[in-house]
């Protein structure tokens, strides 16, 4: 005769379920782990070598972004050192805590099961794996996100009203990594509005603490912003309103830039699993089906208009792909029947599982045909010799520093020449206000400048000295066939600071 388990007890879990609860910790784990592998082993892509420049002196906010990944980028370097694991160290934790809170909220949503599917999901997602190991905004960006949504998920659960503090903070960080968690609000509130009895909300003291408590913590970049003439909002927000003349060619781009992030099967099942979410939101309005609902549709719907104009970057849906996976997890159960069902789960994750692989192999040694020119990881190899060459190439010119004109070939430079000369960017000095300017004799003195061939900028040079001498070219082993070419000058003679 079975003991009835003590009212009010959990439920015990069956082996089976045990078992497959810790083959899905030890997946995460061991993924994360072998994240740190890969980030270690790398070189920086363009931007985390310019980030890295922001964290060299922490500030309220950037031109290009909020200060979060710059923040995150220090504490690694604190902990790590001024290495590329340094750089990355916190974004596979970041991405690990993410999984966690993934599962979590999809337990409190739609149960254990569709929790477990959503999770396997997520780690096979191939922008989820990218983003676990190179630190840019769209990191904390996905996990401030995650952390609104499970916190909403433990509102609705809980009906403790102490959990809308959690909410603001978390969506005050989230807008302190980027300006995209704006749309955690549209979440927010179609909630609140959408849902029968969430109005009672708005009668409650903590949300409008919650409210207050986000933009207190999000006051830095307001701050900055308005010491600056608003220019970085005036940068991002100016996106919206830019016409291009190729949509149906960057709505295709869109498209099926998603259909590879997410692998194919995978966002096969999380289209269908949205699209049963939303009509099931539409027919019941039962709390959870709205809430991911909110969570999904806004951004998607506005980077599917943005697309009919102008060019979407895979990694800006980022912060929706935790809530798709939960999509996926449902899908699954909507296209197949039992018997299926696991069958075409396996072929999913098996697929981006391998799309995953073969994105962390070539990213430590190419595998890919070297004649490929539009390959996303040639940016982080060759930096340190061809950093050599250069240094040694303005030792020979008798050079004091290294000048550039874009901001990828700056940071790259600046990091693979740390300690050894400083590396200014001519133009655009407003990507630099929060670093203390070089010394003013220094910059009197010549200068080598380096950059990509086709953006060397051959006029910037003649307006800023008075003498330019061309030294030729150099070369950087990207990965491809015939390199990289950047072109070298000698300049020198300023009119006035070059700076």
């Amino acid at each position: 005769m079975k003991t009835a388990a003590p009212l009010g007890a959990a439920p015990q879990e069956s082996p089976e379920t045990r078992a497959a609860n810790v083959l899905l910790i030890t997946a995460a784990l061991g993924l994360c782990a072998l994240r740190l592998t890969v980030a270690a082993s790398t070189g920086l892509a363009d931007d985390e070598a310019y980030y890295r420049i922001w964290s060299l002196a922490p500030a309220l906010s950037y031109f290009d972004h909020p200060p979060m990944v710059a923040w995150m980028m220090a504490a690694g370097r604190f902990l790590v050192g001024d290495t590329a694991l340094g750089v990355r160290f916190l974004a596979p934790f970041a991405h690990l805590v993410g999984t966690a809170l993934l599962w979590r909220t999809a337990s409190l949503l739609y149960g254990a099961e569709v929790a477990r599917r959503a999770v396997w999901v997520f780690l096979a997602m191939p922008l989820a794996a990218v983003g676990g190991v190179i630190m840019t905004p769209d990191m904390p960006s996905v996990l401030f996100s995650g952390l609104v949504l499970w916190s909403l998920a433990e509102l609705d659960r809980s009906k403790n009203a102490n959990w809308w503090l959690a909410v603001g903070f978390f969506a005050g960080l989230g807008l302190l990594s980027k300006y995209t968690n704006l749309f955690l609000g549209a979440t927010i509130l179609i909630w609140l509005v959408a849902v029968p009895g969430n109005l009672r909300w708005f009668r409650s003291l903590k949300l409008w603490a919650g409210g207050v408590l986000a933009m207190i913590v999000a006051s830095p970049v307001v701050i900055w912003n308005a010491e600056h003439g608003w220019v970085s909002f005036s940068k991002q927000f100016g996106r919206v309103a830019r016409n291009g003349s190729a949509g149906a060619a960057y709505l295709a781009e869109f498209i099926g830039g998603f259909l590879a992030l997410a692998s194919p099967l995978i966002a096969i099942f999380a289209i269908a699993g949205l699209i049963h979410v939303v009509r099931a939101a539409i027919a019941n309005r039962k709390s959870r089906d709205v809430l991911l609902s909110a969570a999904t549709l806004p951004m998607l719907l506005y980077f599917l208009i943005h697309a009919l104009h102008d060019r979407v970057q895979g990694n800006w849906p980022g912060p929706v792909y935790p809530a798709l996976a939960i999509c996926a997890g449902i899908g699954l159960g909507t296209l197949f029947s039992e018997r299926h069902r696991k069958p075409a789960f396996r072929a999913a994750l098996a697929i981006g599982f391998l799309m995953v692989t073969a994105i962390y192999v070539h990213a430590v040694t190419p595998v890919l045909p070297a004649a490929v020119r539009k390959d996303p990881t040639e940016q982080m190899r060759g930096w340190q010799a061809f950093a050599d060459a250069v240094d040694q190439q303005r030792k020979q010119a008798g050079a004091a520093w290294v000048a550039t004109s874009s901001y990828a070939t700056t940071g790259q430079l600046a990091f693979a020449l740390r300690d050894r000369t400083t590396v200014a960017q001519l133009d655009e000095r407003i990507r630099y206000l929060f670093l203390p300017p070089p010394p003013a004799e220094l910059l009197q003195k010549p200068t080598l400048y380096v950059e990509l061939e086709r953006r060397a900028d051959r006029t910037l040079l003649r307006n800023k000295f008075r003498n330019v001498v061309s030294l030729g070219t150099l070369k950087r082993d990207n990965g491809i066939v015939g390199g990289a070419t950047y072109a070298v000058f000698l300049a020198s003679d300023p009119p006035e600071p070059p700076l």
